[in-house]
């Protein structure tokens, strides 16, 4: 699967929590723990540390995934002389965490870089609620979904940081530069970058139009650009000023 690209309505991901920059994810039967962790002796350079876990899975074995995933990284960074903040030992990990579309909101609650969300037309586009994750500034990425009433996502918006910034673009960054979106999506999103502090990579940021694989169908059937962009916008924005990132810019394509 792609290194940074989690999209539609069963595609998700939450911080890792308990100090480590890093997140969880959940794509289609299979979750993975992603570890980024800066060397601080080593001016912009990352050690990133990947765990998968095939089929289903529950709080003992995703914790499980987390220690390894999370020591195996510190093992690496201590091997190749980078020095890392590390966090604590991972405890109650649960697959609860990636939360499901019938955990939505309605977007007049939405909290955090959501909270920039509750602006737009969000509900005149089909999508009057949102479902949203624990906020962690240590997460190299960060996720939501604009909701509709049928409690599908219908938009996804993501912000990739340092490491997983440079993961996403590997995977998808020429489809973006020459128009194109992932599958099933085609030309239906926008995307900005921003430049932030501690890395040289930019961070990028993207909102989609969600296709739903088990209904073969858009559960937002109509695609504004001028919605998206708007969107987009204000979530980079936001999520721009909490992390110290400056000159957010709306990408052409």
């Amino acid at each position: 699967m792609p290194r940074g690209a989690w999209r539609g309505s069963s595609e998700h991901a939450a911080p890792l929590g308990h100090g480590w920059s890093g997140v969880v994810r959940y794509e289609g039967g299979t979750y993975q723990v992603m570890v980024a962790l800066d060397c601080i002796n080593q001016e912009n350079k990352t050690l990133v540390a990947y765990g998968d876990l095939l089929g289903t899975s529950n709080g003992t074995t995703l914790t499980g995934l987390g220690r390894v995933t999370t020591e195996t990284a510190e093992k690496a960074a201590e091997k190749h002389g980078c020095q890392v903040k590390a966090g604590k030992q991972l405890t109650g990990l649960s697959t609860a965490r990636l939360g499901t579309p019938d955990t939505a909101k309605p977007l007049p609650q939405a909290q955090g870089s959501r909270a920039a969300l509750r602006g737009t037309d969000a509900v005149q586009n089909g999508t009057p609620a949102v479902m949203e994750y624990p906020a962690d500034p240590d997460a190299p990425q960060t996720n939501c979904y604009l909701v509709t009433k049928a409690k599908k996502p219908g938009h996804g918006l993501y912000a990739y940081y340092g490491a997983a910034a440079k993961d996403f673009l590997t995977s998808e960054g020429d489809r973006l530069k020459e128009g194109y979106g992932p599958t099933h999506s085609g030309r239906d999103y926008a995307w900005a970058t921003a430049t932030c502090p501690r890395s040289a990579q930019q961070a990028v940021f993207v909102l989609y139009h969600l296709y739903d694989r088990d209904t073969d169908t858009y559960p937002v059937p109509n695609y504004s650009a001028s919605f998206a962009r708007s969107a987009l916008r204000a979530f980079a924005d936001h999520e721009a000023e909490q992390r110290g990132c400056s000159d957010v810019r709306m990408m052409t394509r």
